[in-house]
């Protein structure tokens, strides 16, 4: 269609900043990067990976994606995802929800301070 275009290679954080829903495979980059831009998510994590599964389940539980068992995924279950992802209301709270608790959370930099604190001021004299 006129409205697609074919690149090479796009950041999936551009990506994520202009969409409105994903369906993908659960991978912990793709998951977190959507989940970073509150996009609501179908996730089909492989069934012999241990982490895309568990990723999936755990995203659904939060509200912010739909996680159907890899084992029965087909057209119509994907379809149903997809149409629940862009039109319902839940998943969109859920994912907006989530961003604000995943930025909420401290970075590397600030626990790395906290601990070394922590350690100076517990050190026997």
């Amino acid at each position: 269609p006129s409205n697609v275009r074919l690149v090479d290679y796009v950041p999936l954080h551009a990506l994520a900043a202009t969409s409105t829903a994903t369906i993908n495979h659960g991978g912990p980059g793709t998951v977190f990067t959507m989940a970073a831009h509150a996009v609501p998510q179908v996730i089909v994590g492989r069934a012999r990976l241990f982490d895309e599964p568990v990723l999936a389940r755990r995203m659904a539980e939060a509200g912010a994606a739909v996680a159907p068992e890899p084992e029965r995924v087909d057209p119509r279950t994907l379809y149903e995802g997809a149409v629940r992802a862009l039109e319902g209301e839940s998943l969109t709270r859920g994912a907006l929800a989530l961003r604000e608790r995943m930025a909420s959370q401290h970075d590397p930099a600030e626990i790395v301070e906290c601990l070394e604190r922590h350690t100076i001021e517990r050190r026997p004299a």
